[in-house]
C-alpha cells in the first residue's frame, strides 16, 4: 500500500468579476505505480499510452515537450475523443477498470509524461 497525495488549486483575479481562490487535496491509498513513463507520440495515427488498466486507477497526464509550441495531444479513452491537453498543460483523472488511453498528437510530436495508479 502507498499513498499519494493530490492537490489542485486554482486562482485569479481577472478570470470572473470575483477573485478565485479554489484548492482542494486529498491522499489517496494506492498500490505503487503499475507505470510511470514518458512516451513520444506521432502525428498521424493513435498510439497506445496506457493499453489497459486491471483496476479502477487514477492517470496522470502532461505534455512536456514538442518541436512546435502550437502542438497539442488529442487524448483517447475507449477510443473516442475526450481531451485535449496542449504542450504544458496536464491532466489527472479517475478512471473506471478495462480502459485503454490512446493519444494521437495534433500539429507535431509531441512527449507525454504519463503514471497511473490502481485504487487500493
Amino acid at each position: 500500500m502507498a499513498t499519494l497525495k493530490t492537490t489542485l488549486t486554482l486562482s485569479s483575479n481577472d478570470a470572473m468579476s470575483d477573485v478565485l481562490s479554489i484548492s482542494v487535496s486529498d491522499t489517496l491509498t494506492v498500490t505503487n505505480p503499475i507505470e510511470l513513463s514518458r512516451k513520444s507520440i506521432a502525428t498521424g495515427s493513435a498510439q497506445a499510452v496506457i493499453a489497459s488498466n486491471s483496476a479502477f486507477s487514477y492517470v496522470y497526464l502532461k505534455v512536456i515537450s514538442s518541436t512546435n509550441d502550437a502542438a497539442w495531444l488529442q487524448v483517447l479513452l475507449g477510443g473516442h475523443a475526450k481531451l485535449k491537453i496542449r504542450v504544458g498543460e496536464f491532466a489527472f483523472l479517475p478512471l473506471y477498470n478495462a480502459q485503454a488511453i490512446t493519444a494521437e498528437a495534433q500539429t507535431a510530436a509531441c512527449v507525454v509524461e504519463y503514471g497511473y495508479w490502481s485504487i487500493a
